[in-house]
């Protein structure tokens, strides 16, 4: 009588038989480095993935940007408050003193073209001016009293 030849195991059965294999010769040191390994890979991806994930970082994170131009003598400023709406800023400076800065601007919910960023910067000068003049003449008025 002969026997019957084995048959080779099916390409599935020869994956699972080599995991299998693979699983009953690691150590329990092995083990634990794997599941240690698998851990912190977890925690780590699902950081990597938050950092890179735009709408993520929109949501949370606030941003700023300060544009300048040599055309204009007024700042533009863009700001966003987590996730929130821009909002556009254009100011100008009218007064010093010492370290301090004091400002005039406008602030618009929407970002404006070179037109009406060109009619708000000369809108804000002449209130810079007028203001600076008003100063100006508290100031001299403020030494004559003296």
């Amino acid at each position: 009588m002969t026997e019957p030849v084995p048959q080779p195991p099916s390409q599935s059965e020869g994956r699972l038989l080599g995991w299998l294999n693979a699983v009953k010769g690691l150590t329990i040191t092995n083990a634990l480095v794997i599941i240690l390994l698998v851990v912190v890979a977890i925690p780590a991806y699902i950081a990597y993935s938050a950092i890179n994930n735009e709408a993520l970082l929109d949501r949370f994170l606030s941003n700023y940007r300060e544009l300048s131009s040599q055309n204009i003598p007024c700042v533009v400023r863009e700001a966003k408050y987590r996730g929130g709406n821009p909002i556009w800023t254009i100011s100008t400076g009218f007064a010093f003193h010492g370290r301090d800065r004091y400002l005039i601007g406008v602030a618009l919910d929407y970002e404006p073209n070179s037109d009406a960023l060109q009619s708000y910067c000369e809108t804000l000068k002449l209130i810079a001016d007028t203001m600076g003049e008003d100063t100006v003449q508290e100031a001299v008025g403020n030494e004559v009293r003296q």
